[in-house]
């Protein structure tokens, strides 16, 4: 298994402030969903949130990594 992160579906950054209300899963699920809607992929969304919320905090962030570019600030 390789440690190579692979390029993301969507070469669009969702920014997530970690320590402000946009780090909640909730918010960021939803703006990874606007994203892929956004750009023409609305039929992953429901993959996505499947996948994102089948584990822990960093399994949201590391899930919503393979879709969109996340800047943690």
């Amino acid at each position: 298994m390789s440690n190579e992160k692979k390029e993301p579906i969507l070469d669009e950054t969702v920014v997530v402030e970690m320590r402000g209300p946009s780090g909640n899963a909730f918010c960021v699920m939803g703006a990874v969903a606007d994203a892929l809607r956004r750009n023409g992929k609305g039929d992953l969304v429901a993959e996505y949130r499947r996948r994102a919320t089948s584990g822990n905090y960093e399994n949201l962030l590391a899930v919503s990594e393979e879709y969109v570019n996340i800047m943690r600030i």
